[in-house]
């Protein structure tokens, strides 16, 4: 078995490399479908041998297929913004890193192509500053320092834990076994909480230590803002998710229940208002991952006072809601971006003439930012408040508190997305003049793609649903196709009045 997985590896590693050095884009593309295929079925064979549970293969097949599509978008991205030849590959890197980190069977593995992911990440992040116009030179002295230290922070706590607390049945051995083989959680002092949760609550950037996201993210290439805010900053919570198996948090449930929820809620608060008054659509983008990922802590919070298999299936699909809206609309800020010459939005109108076919992919993740049935943002919210529901038993007051945290994001999640969508209708603002007519229908087809996974992804829960609950799955599958084809019949109409 790792045998395998080490030629695997090399063999992605290599199909990578040798796709940076082919010229035609058609042999890149079929070079990283290889790469991206084997990294799948890597996932599979480490579940087949229970080398990795559900939720690592649920987040790394569905990541891995996110991946493919950010990756092929980048090779026209990096060519038309002219960016260095080496970000294609930097990017192609990242991904392999952040899915190894997804689907790594323990706990140390997991640490370090976590570290890998974050040192590259800062790479992408350097060289959007020093290509941007618009951008700060700071943000990625921000990312290292803040999010990739305090990351090391924990991880160190938490193996100096390991180490100390060998006496009581668990050491490092333990930490180098697959998640599903472990066994053993132990008890640790109150004053050392704080130090793990540290570095995994500033990944998922809630407030108060959001402040280096929104910089740090709309300086990156597009496509690296859509993987660092889609698929890298979910990395704080399956970390968080993984550290509770090893530890006994029994006597500090409530309060780190009540804790992710009030965190929670005032992300949602702060990020919707500062998203609200961007112009900047990355700004904007970067904003709206604070109050989404106050969503997610506020599942997050429901898992740890009710570690059920509904809260768990909610918690893994608000991560997969998050990521398929957010690639889509980070990929698509990279189109206006090359329609217009700029990042903000304010005078940008009609982008559906310009745009056809990213257009589809964006409203999809619009309307999933609206909460529409047959949407992946509709079966997460819904699902929230049925399980806010379960807890009136445990505690009435904890219940209401995560019912208006839900209530307020769906209300700013739809005014984002509402906000958002002006660019797509409506008369071109003469004060803003369009540098490229027609997009290339090449480079949309994988924001297309992406914006598809905002229905295709509710087709992964039949992988972590609970049986008592597949019923609800098969009503809702037909509402997918519906709303697929209402958004189709919808962009066709918008797209003739345009002709005329």
């Amino acid at each position: 078995m790792i045998e395998y997985i080490i030629v695997a590896y090399i063999a992605i590693i290599f199909s990578i490399i040798a796709s940076h050095y082919l010229e035609k884009s058609s042999f890149k593309i079929t070079c990283k479908l290889m790469s991206y295929t084997v990294l799948a079925l890597t996932s599979l064979i480490l579940y087949t041998y229970r080398l990795i549970d559900e939720v690592s293969l649920t987040l790394g097949i569905s990541f891995t297929v996110t991946s493919t599509f950010i990756s092929i978008y980048t090779i026209q991205y990096s060519e038309i913004q002219h960016y260095p030849k080496h970000l294609e590959l930097l990017m192609d890197m990242f991904l392999l890193s952040i899915i190894s980190s997804y689907i790594a069977p323990s706990f140390i593995l997991l640490v370090i192509t976590w570290t890998i992911s974050e040192i590259i990440g800062y790479m992408l992040i350097k060289i959007g500053e020093e290509h941007s116009i618009e951008g700060s030179l700071t943000s990625s002295r921000g990312f290292i320092f803040t999010s990739t230290m305090t990351f090391e922070l924990s991880v160190f706590t938490m193996i100096t834990i390991s180490a100390f607390f060998t006496a009581a049945n668990i050491g490092l051995y333990d930490l180098i076994k697959p998640f599903p083989q472990k066994s053993i959680t132990v008890s640790i002092p109150v004053v050392i909480v704080p130090l793990l949760i540290l570095g995994f609550l500033v990944k998922t950037a809630n407030t108060p230590l959001h402040f280096w996201l929104p910089s740090a993210h709309s300086s990156a290439p597009s496509p690296a803002s859509a993987a660092l805010s889609g698929l890298m900053v979910s990395l704080g919570y399956y970390g968080l998710y993984r550290v509770l198996e090893y530890i006994n948090i029994e006597q500090y449930t409530v309060f780190l229940a009540w804790f992710f929820a009030i965190v929670g809620l005032s992300s949602i608060l702060y990020g919707g208002s500062q998203a609200l008054t961007q112009r900047d659509a990355k700004k904007l983008l970067a904003y709206s991952t604070i109050a989404t990922n106050g969503f997610i802590s506020i599942i997050f919070s429901m898992y740890i006072l009710q570690p059920v298999q509904i809260t768990r299936l909610v918690l893994i699909l608000g991560i997969l809601m998050h990521a398929a809206y957010k690639t889509t609309l980070f990929s698509e800020a990279g189109l206006i971006e090359i329609a217009y010459g700029t990042r903000y939005i304010h005078g940008v109108k009609g982008f559906i003439n310009t745009a056809p076919l990213s257009t589809m992919g964006g409203l999809l993740s619009v309307l999933s930012l609206l909460g529409v049935p047959g949407t992946l943002g509709f079966t997460v919210k819904i699902l929230a408040v049925y399980c806010s529901l379960l807890i009136i038993n445990a505690s009435p007051t904890f219940m209401l508190l995560t019912l208006i945290s839900i209530l307020a994001y769906i209300i700013i999640s739809a005014m984002i997305a509402l906000r958002y969508s002006r660019i797509y209708y409506g008369e071109q603002s003469k004060s803003i003049e369009i540098v490229v007519e027609k997009i290339d229908k090449s480079v949309q087809v994988s924001v297309f793609l992406m914006g598809l996974l905002n229905v295709l992804l509710i087709l992964v829960t039949t992988i972590l649903i609970p049986y008592e609950y597949s019923y609800l799955l098969i009503l809702l599958m037909p509402i997918p196709i519906l709303v697929m084809f209402l958004s189709y019949s919808q962009f066709k109409a918008a797209c003739m009045r345009f002709k005329h």
